[in-house]
Formats: C-alpha cells, sequence, structure tokens
C-alpha cells in the first residue's frame, strides 16, 4: 500500500469513528417542534453560543429567550448569564433536529461569539456604537450591521459574512476560515489573513492588507491609502 492510500485509509477512519463518536454520545431530536420562553433576570452585552445552535438576535427592550427546538431538546439547551454575557449551549451534542432555534432579545449588544458549529444572524439591521464578533471550529456569523468600529476574528474553518456600514473594520483570518465582507462599507480597514483563510473586504479611504501562508486578501473600493504586504505565498489584491 502507497503512503497516500495509507493517509487516505487513516483519514476515512478517523472521520468514521468521529461521525460515530458524535452520534453514540449525541441526542437526536424527537417529538413535535415547540416554543418556550426563557426569563433573563440579569443585563448582558454579549452573546457566547455552541454546540451547533442558531442563535437569531432580535432588538427588544425586553430581556428574554425563546427557544424553538423538539420536544426531547429542551431540557439539554441551556441558558445562563455569567457576568455580561449571555451563553447559549446544550449538555449533549444535537446531532439531528428539526429546529434548534434561539430567538434573543437584546437592548445592547458589543460582543459575539460562536464556536463548535453554532450560528448568529438577525433578520433585521445590529446597530450599536462597537462590535466584537468571532467565530471559530466551523460556526458562523451572518449580520447585517451599522456601527463606529467593528472587530472581527474568524479561524478553523468557520465563516462571518457581514454586510452594511461601519467607520472601521479591523478583521483576523486564520486556518481556512473565511470572511465575506465586501459588502460591508468600511472608510477605515485593515486586514490579517494567514493559513490559507480567505477575507474579502471593503475599503474607501485607507486600506492595509497583510497575507502569508497561502492566505488570500481581495478588497473592494479605491482607498487613497494603501499598506499592501504578502509573503510565504500569501495574496493581496484589489477587485
Amino acid at each position: 500500500m502507497t503512503t497516500l492510500a495509507k493517509i487516505l485509509v487513516t483519514l476515512c477512519l478517523s472521520l468514521a469513528c468521529c461521525s460515530c463518536n458524535i452520534t453514540f454520545n449525541g441526542i437526536k431530536g424527537e417529538g413535535e417542534v415547540v416554543k418556550k420562553e426563557i426569563a433573563i433576570n440579569q443585563d448582558f452585552e454579549a452573546v457566547k453560543a455552541s454546540r451547533g445552535l442558531d442563535v437569531i438576535l432580535i432588538k427588544s427592550p425586553d430581556k428574554k429567550v425563546v427557544v424553538e427546538a423538539n420536544e426531547n431538546l429542551h431540557k439539554h439547551i441551556k441558558v445562563t448569564v455569567e457576568g455580561n454575557t449571555l451563553i447559549i449551549t446544550s449538555d449533549k451534542n444535537i446531532y439531528m433536529a428539526d429546529e434548534k432555534n434561539i430567538y434573543v432579545s437584546y437592548d445592547k449588544l458589543n460582543k459575539v461569539h460562536v464556536n463548535s458549529g453554532a450560528s448568529v444572524a438577525s433578520e433585521e439591521t445590529v446597530v450599536q456604537k462597537d462590535l466584537d464578533l468571532s467565530a471559530t471550529s466551523g460556526a458562523d456569523i451572518k449580520l447585517k450591521i451599522k456601527a463606529e468600529t467593528v472587530v472581527t476574528s474568524v479561524t478553523s474553518g468557520a465563516m462571518i459574512g457581514l454586510t452594511g456600514k461601519v467607520n472601521n473594520h479591523k478583521a483576523n483570518a486564520t486556518s481556512g476560515a473565511n470572511m465575506r465582507a465586501e459588502d460591508l462599507l468600511s472608510l477605515v480597514t485593515e486586514a490579517k489573513a494567514t493559513s490559507g483563510a480567505n477575507i474579502r473586504i471593503h475599503a474607501k479611504n485607507e486600506f492595509t492588507g497583510k497575507a502569508t501562508s497561502g492566505a488570500n486578501i481581495i478588497y473592494y473600493g479605491k482607498p487613497e491609502k494603501v499598506s499592501e504586504v504578502d509573503n510565504s505565498g500569501g495574496n493581496v489584491r484589489r477587485q
């Protein structure tokens, strides 16, 4: 058996074992899809989601969370507030469900972090002064935003997709992650990408970009001030 064949066989076995492990240790959604409201008695300004749950943000003065999921999943989905962070997770891996939506009503929000295949989205524009958005481990964030400053970080195969308008955007992507922000209009933009990550971003007045280790940065707009650095197989170019 060739070395390549051995590698492929090992990879397939690893994926199969991983899949079986998720199935044996996880839970499948059963029963009707029902909605249950969870009262939130503490203020929060940040949201952290994990375990493949789908979070939908809703601007509202009311602090509440509504869980929409199969009946048997509700006892496993956990929503708590620690410090100023609303934490949304599950005590078991949910490998299949008709719905696993978490509707979060927020008043002020300055930070969103998602990991482990979770997602965060909103049907309306998220309007805040400053935003810190991060996604890792196959998670994703898809938002339309309006802010003075946004800082974004995406890693380990995760994805962030943004539209809207900001004054300043500082973006970082690594480890095969993707950032799609070419429709997020930004006056001053700084982008760094490495390890096979990809960034598409907009810059109107100023742009600073650095790509290394097989990463790619494509920037849109016609900024007057530009600084580009690419090495170790990285690539920075204007579209």
